[in-house]
């Protein structure tokens, strides 16, 4: 048992004391209880009651000095983090939303209509802490059992009401590997639409946990076969169209087989998102000339398209940065593998890539895609003996972090001339000189070199700068 599991087990045990104390009933709910079953660690703790919630968590705070609860009195909740561990106490409520919004008016409720306003079956659990009782009237243990995402209510009502739930349910689908349910699937379909009203940090926040998932190509399935692909990431649904009847490899499913290999050797998010997005130039670049499809420069483009993608999906700027620049990026290691090129070719690269060059080295492996197995493992090959090429050069001139050793000053002290271009011009050739392997980087190699060879390099750049 892990720290937090016991941690949420003490805090479940003090909870049931303070409410028996005080003669009330309060049930454990949802995600904790689905989680438990399903074997899966959980740090956060759902508590609800049919009496005043924010009072119990003001008192119960106090009583155990756990230190002031965060309210949110609008829907009757109240937030504690005891240890790591995340307490959510709300009042028992039911809910009924407006056409435009999905704001709920709110009222409070029983423990069974708190149940039946909740999203999936698989949520609408709950266990009274004092008794043990389950409370389980949609089924939600049998659901859990067999796997299927399910609505306790008529799909079209929990949908309209909160078209939110669409993605939380694709995702819950691509995190547990569940199966949706026909009529789940049907309503998800018929109010997709209504995503529209939903903000765009919410839509955000969901398609980035639905690429924590271990197999994330399955959400961008279903999110297609309910028509929500193209209202959240139409670049992405753009994949399907066929510019052309040439056989060429048809881009949406490499796009996921890329995402799903990425997934498998890396846990970064902005890494699987640049997997997801590296091709999205290829709709717009797509050219047929002389029965040979090409996508020319589609990596430009699609650096521009996914900055605005990233925008949309709130992400920061270091994050845009990575997506966008291994996007940009994608296809070197590809050709560089097939050209097998100088020492001094490479040292180039690896001073260009910096310190993106695993998370690129791993969006080029995830792109190797084909039926073909001796066609995968000979690219897989060549991809191991340019990363084998770079880590020996990098091991010989730790260039990823490359820093010439003298400074400008160094160089108008030695050769005597004041600031000027011919002072840049000076350091370019030192740095040259390095990175064709020529000099070591060193600061006594270089003035060593600078002072035996003053008069040349003066002249030299004089000539150079004009």
């Amino acid at each position: 048992m892990s720290r937090l599991t016991e941690q949420a087990a003490r805090i479940l045990d003090e909870v049931a004391a303070f409410a028996s104390a005080r003669g009330q009933t309060v049930y454990l709910v949802g995600g904790f209880i689905r989680d438990r079953l399903l074997r899966r660690a959980c740090a956060d703790i759902d508590i609800t009651m049919e009496a005043d919630a924010l009072e119990f968590a003001r008192s119960f705070a106090s009583a155990k000095g756990y230190g002031p609860a965060v309210f949110y009195g609008r829907f009757g909740t109240a937030m504690l983090n005891i240890g790591g561990v995340k307490v959510e106490f709300a009042t028992c409520r039911a809910e009924s939303y407006p056409e435009e919004s999905r704001k709920p008016e709110v009222r409070p409720s029983t423990i069974h209509e708190d149940l039946a306003r909740r999203d999936f079956t698989i949520n609408a659990i709950a266990e009274n802490l004092l008794t043990g009782e389950t409370l389980d009237p949609f089924s939600g243990r049998a659901d859990i059992k067999a796997r299927i995402i399910r609505t306790p209510l008529d799909p079209d009502t929990t949908f309209r009401d909160d078209p939110l739930r669409i993605l939380r349910g694709i995702r819950f689908a691509g995190k547990f590997r569940f199966t949706v349910s026909a009529e789940t699937l049907a309503g998800m379909a018929r109010q997709a639409e209504r995503l529209r009203i939903v903000s765009g940090e919410r839509i955000a926040e969901e398609v980035l946990r639905m690429l924590e998932a271990s197999q994330p190509s399955r959400c961008f399935l279903l999110l297609d076969a309910v028509g929500a692909l193209e209202l959240v990431l139409p670049e992405v649904s753009a994949l399907k169209e066929r510019g052309t009847e040439h056989p060429c490899k048809e881009l949406f499913d490499h796009t996921l087989k890329t995402l799903d290999n990425a997934c498998r050797k890396t846990r970064s998010v902005p890494v699987r998102l640049a997997a997801l997005l590296h091709d999205i130039g290829k709709p717009k670049t797509l050219r047929v000339e002389q029965g040979k499809v090409s996508f020319h420069r589609h990596e430009f483009v699609g650096e521009r398209m996914a900055s605005r993608v990233c925008q949309r999906l709130y992400l920061g700027a270091e994050d845009t940065r990575l997506v966008t620049r291994l996007i940009r990026l994608h296809l070197r290691p590809h050709l560089l593998a097939k050209e097998n090129p100088t020492d001094r070719g490479l040292r180039r690269f690896i001073r260009e890539v910096g310190r993106d060059m695993k998370p690129l080295l791993t969006l080029a492996r995830a792109d190797i895609t084909s039926a073909n197995p001796g066609r995968i493992r000979r690219a897989q090959e060549r991809i191991d003996h340019l990363e084998t090429r770079i880590t020996e050069i990098n091991r010989r001139d730790r260039l990823s972090t490359f820093k010439l050793a003298v400074d400008g000053h160094a160089v108008m002290e030695i050769l005597g001339i004041p600031p000027s271009r011919a002072v840049g011009w000076t350091l370019s050739h030192l740095e040259q000189r390095v990175l064709d392997g020529k000099l070591p980087n060193r600061k006594r190699d270089l003035k060593r070199y600078l002072a035996h060879n003053r008069s040349r390099i003066v002249r030299m750049s004089r000539s150079m700068v004009g």
